[in-house]
């Protein structure tokens, strides 16, 4: 083998490897911005009319039973609150988005929703006898909650 041989096979494999590189580069790139358009589009929801609506009546309501709160409020803004939040939860459950950016976007509103929301969602559970509706959003909860304790925040979503 010559000199120039040798040359082109070392550009050659150089090229090569650079191009493996940068291609790694690029599909890791590209997954952040996947994973910041999902939970932007998700955010954008987070803020419509309808949604806040319902998350104030939801963060308002005084009952003290399952009977009461379906008397006076419904299950409409709790499922609207609690289907947004469980598909949060899936996505983060299957790696899709990140649990630093639901707390930047979600933290305190989500505690503070799922402490008013969880006894109406355990009795829902209870009387469908369905220990998995909206058991999503109760790890997304959770996972919020260690995350937070890890950081030294102090999680509040009991």
């Amino acid at each position: 083998m010559t000199d120039v041989d040798t040359a082109v096979s070392i550009v050659t494999m150089a090229s090569i490897i650079i191009g493996v590189v940068f291609a790694i580069l690029e599909l890791r790139h590209l997954n952040r911005v996947r994973r910041t358009d999902i939970i932007m589009r998700i955010y954008e929801r987070f803020g419509n009319k309808e949604l806040v609506e319902a998350i104030n009546k939801v963060g308002a309501a005084e009952f003290t039973n399952l009977k009461e709160y379906n008397a006076k409020y419904g299950f409409t803004d709790i499922s609207q609150v609690a289907v947004l939040f469980d598909g949060v939860g899936v996505l983060l459950e299957q790696g899709l988005i990140d649990i630093k950016m639901v707390d930047r976007l979600f933290g305190p509103t989500l505690f503070l929703l799922w402490r008013r929301m969880k006894p109406v969602i355990y009795a829902m559970r209870e009387g469908m006898k369905e220990p998995g509706f909206f058991a999503h959003y109760e790890y997304l909860v959770d996972r919020l909650d260690a995350y937070r304790e890890e950081r030294g925040v102090g999680g509040t979503g009991s």
